[in-house]
């Protein structure tokens, strides 16, 4: 090199990159992803102290001539703890390999790679001497002139103030990753192709202009759906914050919500720059992100789920999968998982798209579905956004779950868009419930064939597939529960769906488990659904008498005979339902029917006070809320458990593994799973056909051979036999077949 000695951050052949060229880049870049909540100063610094770790010469030895590994994290670490700023120690330190435990003093802490064990480790002098940063780069003074990020921390309630900051922390440490990534993807590769996105008001007078075609109404349904427009249209203007949009089944909440998120985000003084929908099911993904790109336009609006094949995007395809790294484009259609893990994980990989979240509005359709075991952590983080991060939510569906008093507990007051919603429900009702009682599956099954299109919703799998089994033998009987995979049940919606189009009065009789309860446009005169919470048995009159082609369609709600076994939330949502059926039947004048908003509320009520020792079930709050001290004098850190709480928040908790079945469709990506070699859009391609399996089943399937490990919790179906093209995975199939020879 000749001179000083060059200090080298990259190298890409023979081109390299000087480090305080990075760290500049970085820091200026991760200072603008910071700007829109006032953490710039603070994401300046961490960007320029965080590979100060690289100007040791055994760093330089290893990025110039292949030497051995070396930490570069710690460094930038140990020097911002130094200087006070504990808070972007983790930041720094966790900036490859995710967000660390603060850890504790004790011997057990220091084995596992804890942020309090790296600091020791450096001032033992375990890491290599990094001390030539000084003569390039003055993290003292820089630490010196940082303004603090201008964030509210409630400092009466020491609870709150310390979930908002690990919440910060979180924030910063977005924008470095991403910044980080970018810069360094920028010198190894060149510029790539990013989505040419427009900006929100042109994305807003696009929707307007498809809404003028709207009016003037030219039927009954598309005057309340006007209605209901215009609502969110004049609730636009309001200050940003928290929102219920309550609208029934074919109200037209899609784009009502789009409407309202559109102006909200574009007509106040802190613009916000993206709308995020959060959507439950992929089904629901599949139609909504659909119908926005034709408004909207392909460049404008990014699929986020793990269901989406970008390859099949064509050239737009790759600009896709950039953006779906952090969440740059102006609209977001993913999930409730994709979401609130997110918030909460410590890993590199999700978290880049975080910073990009602030300044969004948050639509979360069917907002019922929120897990209630990950409720009181999902509400926390929402309201943080709002409180502190320039956000709006919106909680949209046709039974809102009553999330008033968490959001009031966080400082936040739900404001709902339709003043009185009962009214709209009264005048799009299309559907009378009645009791039927206590019936068997074989009398279930004669009163479906009685019709010649219904449709029975159960709680269990297992008697889904009994009732299958007892109407099969006529015609257009068909079978829908999460025992078959996603492939296999879009081929069968499908053909459900014209058989039951218009024109066509064809047999049509569906046996489906809960999956069919939200985003799947099913429309039958006739509807048996076992009892359940409220939420799921008005969810289901969603698929009864839905474009009003009738006076009234009926929803029968019966009890069934046989005691199958259900998950214990299920009974719990039951009971809940039960004990507000019994109450509205008391009164013999009491005319409000199950499905009343009045009588939705109350059972969200009662069943959040039956659960309110579960609403945080691996109390992840408690765990990131606890301010705990470690260490003293140079050595005092604030302890987070941030890979704790990454591991025990999970927004999907109920099937133990997942079994890929395999097919001559798939035969190529089965074999690249088994050697190995499977790449992100070959997992992607397999997870439209695979199935999840509780460990019960898991164990079948394993003893009997049907199925292979493969990699973690993944597993192959060896055996064709075990997997039907009416229902799926079978694996009572299995048990009837070990009989025989036993």
């Amino acid at each position: 090199m000749g001179g000083a000695q060059q200090y080298v951050s990259h190298a890409a052949g023979d081109c390299l990159e000087p480090l305080s060229d990075h760290l500049r880049e970085v820091s200026e870049m991760a200072a603008h992803f910071a700007r829109p909540f006032g953490g710039e100063d603070w994401a300046a610094v961490v960007g320029m102290a965080h590979d100060i770790g690289k100007y040791s010469r055994e760093f330089q030895n290893r990025i110039l001539h292949g030497g051995k590994i070396v930490n570069h994290t710690t460094a930038g670490a140990e020097e911002l703890n130094s200087l006070g700023f504990w808070q972007l120690a983790y930041c720094v330190s966790g900036h490859h390999g995710g967000l660390p435990n603060g850890g504790t003093t004790s011997i057990e802490s220091l084995e596992k790679g804890t942020l309090f064990s790296r600091l020791q480790d450096c001032r033992k002098g375990k890491n290599p001497d990094y001390s030539a940063f000084r003569q390039e780069i003055d993290l003292a003074s820089m630490a010196r002139r940082m303004k603090p990020p201008s964030i509210k921390l409630n400092q009466g309630d020491a609870f709150s103030a310390w979930y908002s900051m690990q919440f910060l922390i979180r924030m910063v440490f977005s924008c470095l990753v991403d910044a980080d990534f970018l810069c360094t993807e920028r010198f190894m590769a060149g510029e790539r192709h990013h989505l040419q996105y427009e900006v929100l008001p042109a994305l807003c007078e696009k929707l307007e202009q498809k809404l003028s075609s709207f009016y003037p109404p030219k039927s009954f349904v598309n005057v309340k759906r006007c209605e209901v427009l215009d609502a969110c249209l004049r609730a636009a203007s309001w200050e940003p914050g928290v929102f219920s949009l309550t609208v029934p089944t074919g109200g037209g909440k899609t784009f009502a919500s789009l409407r309202f998120a559109l102006n909200h985000a574009i007509r106040h003084e802190n613009a916000m720059r993206r709308i995020i929908y959060a959507i439950p099911y992929t089904s629901i993904i599949d139609q909504n992100a659909k119908e926005f790109r034709r408004v909207l336009g392909n460049e404008n609006v990014l699929e986020h789920h793990a269901n989406f094949d970008f390859d099949d995007q064509g050239e737009l395809g790759e600009r896709l999968r950039l953006a779906a790294e952090n969440w740059d484009a102006p609209v977001v259609v993913t999930t409730n998982v994709q979401l609130f893990e997110s918030l909460y994980s410590n890993r590199t990989s999700q978290c880049r798209k975080l910073h990009n979240i602030a300044g969004s509005v948050i639509v979360l359709d069917e907002a019922q579905m929120i897990p209630t075991e990950q409720l009181q952590p999902c509400i926390r983080a929402l309201a943080e956004l709002v409180n502190n991060y320039n956000c709006s939510v919106v909680l949209c569906t046709a039974t809102q779950p009553a999330l008033d008093f968490l959001f009031e507990k966080y400082g936040c007051t739900v404001r709902e868009i339709i003043s009185d919603a009962q009214p709209l429900f009264n005048a799009l009702e299309r559907v009378c419930y009645k009791d039927a009682g206590v019936l068997s599956d074989e009398e279930l099954a004669n009163s479906l064939l009685r019709y010649r299109q219904s449709l029975c919703i159960v709680n269990s799998r297992r008697q889904a597939r009994q009732i299958y089994g007892l109407i099969k033998y006529g015609e257009g009987a068909f079978h829908l529960t999460t025992s078959m995979h996603a492939d296999h049940r879009r081929h069968v919606l499908a053909e459900i769906k014209r058989r039951m189009s218009d024109g066509s009065n064809e047999p049509c009789h569906v046996v489906a488990t809960s999956l069919v309860e939200a985003g799947v446009n099913l429309d039958f005169p006739v509807v048996y659904r076992a009892f359940a919470g409220i939420d799921s048995i008005v969810q289901a009159a969603g698929r009864c008498n839905r474009e009003g082609k009738l006076d009234r369609g009926t929803v029968y709600v019966f009890q069934p005979e046989r005691d199958y076994r259900i998950p214990r939330g299920i009974n719990q949502k039951r009971a809940v339902a039960q004990l507000i059926s019994q109450d509205l039947a008391k009164d013999a004048s009491n005319s409000v029917p199950l499905g009343a908003l009045s009588a939705i509320d109350q059972y969200f009520r009662h069943l959040y006070k039956l659960r309110d020792k579960e609403l945080d079930a691996k109390g992840v709050l408690e765990m990131l809320s606890t301010r705990k001290i470690i260490g003293e004098g140079r050595s005092t850190l604030y302890s987070i458990p941030f890979a704790d709480a990454s591991r025990d928040f999970s927004i999907i908790e109920d099937a133990s593994a997942t079994v890929i079945v395999a097919s001559d469709a798939n035969e190529e990506d089965v074999r690249a799973l088994r050697s190995g070699e499977a790449s992100r859009a070959t997992m992607r391609r397999l997870s439209r056909c695979a199935v999840g399996v509780y460990e019960f089943d898991l164990r079948m399937l394993l003893e009997s051979g049907a199925a292979s490990p493969v990699n973690g919790n993944v597993y192959v179906l060896d055996d064709a036999s075990a997997y039907s093209e009416e229902i799926g995975l079978d694996v009572d199939a299995l048990e009837e077949g070990k009989g025989v020879f036993l």
